[in-house]
C-alpha cells in the first residue's frame, strides 16, 4: 500500500503544478503577446515484479512533469493607432537590454514607452529595459526637424516634438525558440538549447506593424477544459490516497 500512496503522491504534486500553469494563463489573457504554456506529463519508470508461473507484472510509479512547453502560435493583432505601439506578424521578437547593459532579454509585447535619461530619450518597455533596434543597439530618439522657408532661404528649426518615424524596432529569432526560458514581466532569456538571437534570415515572415499590439495566444475556453481535466485528475489522485490508506487499516486490523 505504500506504493499505492507514493504513486497518488506524485499525481497530487504533479496535477497542482499543471493547475498552477493553467491558472498563469488565464491571469494573462489580457496581457500583450502573451504566449501560454502547455505542461507535459510521462509516466514514471516501471518496476517489474514477479507474478507467479514465471510471469512478471508491471508496476507503475506516478506520473511526472516532463517538460513545460510554450505555444508561439501567432495570436492576432489589435489596431491601436498608438505610434509607440508594435506587434509582429511572424516569427521573432523583440530585444531588450537591461539599465545596466548586463542582461538582454527579448519580448512578444510591443507596448513601448519614452524614458529620459538626462537630456536623451530612450525607447524601453513597460519594465524601463531599452529597446534594441536592427544592428542591436538602444533606439535614441530626436527631435523632429521642420523647415521654414523665409524667402529663398531654407532654415532647419528644432521642434519640441520627438521624431517617432525614427523608432525602428529590430526583429530577432532563434534556432529553437521553444527552448526559451520564461522569466516574469512577459520577457524570454536565451539559453544553449534555444542558441544565441540572430536576425531573421531571408524569406523569414517577420513584419513589424506600428500601430498595433499583438493579443494573448490564451484562449479561456481551452484553458477552462484543461483545468476541469486537472482538476478532475487531481481529485482522482485524492481519491487513491484515501483508498490505500483505507486498505493499510484494514491489513493492519487483519495482522491484530
Amino acid at each position: 500500500m505504500i506504493r499505492g500512496f507514493y504513486s497518488a503522491t506524485s499525481s497530487l504534486i504533479n496535477q497542482q503544478t499543471n493547475l498552477n500553469v493553467i491558472a498563469n494563463n488565464m491571469a494573462n489573457i489580457n496581457t500583450v503577446g502573451f504566449k501560454p504554456q502547455r505542461t507535459a506529463f510521462a509516466t514514471a519508470l516501471y518496476q517489474q515484479q514477479y507474478g507467479g508461473a514465471g510471469s512478471t507484472i508491471s508496476v507503475g510509479n506516478g506520473i511526472k512533469v516532463a517538460q513545460l512547453s510554450m505555444d508561439l502560435t501567432q495570436a492576432s493583432s489589435q489596431r491601436t493607432n498608438m505610434q509607440m505601439d508594435f506587434a509582429i506578424t511572424g516569427e521573432g521578437f523583440f530585444a531588450l537590454e537591461s539599465e545596466e547593459g548586463e542582461n538582454l532579454t527579448y519580448t512578444r509585447d510591443g507596448s513601448f514607452k519614452i524614458k529620459m535619461d538626462g537630456d536623451e530619450a530612450y525607447v524601453v518597455n513597460a519594465s524601463g529595459n531599452y529597446v534594441l533596434d536592427e544592428e542591436g543597439d538602444r533606439i535614441q530618439l530626436e527631435k523632429e526637424i521642420v523647415v521654414i522657408r523665409e524667402g529663398e532661404v531654407e532654415i532647419e528649426t528644432e521642434t519640441e516634438s520627438w521624431n517617432m518615424n525614427a523608432i525602428k524596432p529590430g526583429v530577432w529569432t532563434f534556432a529553437n525558440p521553444y527552448e526559451l526560458k520564461l522569466l516574469g514581466g512577459n520577457q524570454f532569456e536565451a539559453t544553449e538549447l534555444s542558441g544565441e538571437a540572430q536576425e531573421p534570415e531571408e524569406g523569414q515572415s517577420a513584419v513589424v506593424l506600428r500601430g498595433f499590439l499583438e493579443n494573448s495566444q490564451v484562449e479561456l475556453y481551452n484553458e477552462m477544459v484543461k483545468m476541469i481535466e486537472a482538476s478532475k485528475s487531481f481529485s482522482f489522485g485524492a481519491k487513491l490516497i484515501q483508498t490505500a490508506d483505507e486498505l493499510e487499516k484494514t491489513i493492519n486490523q487483519l495482522r491484530q
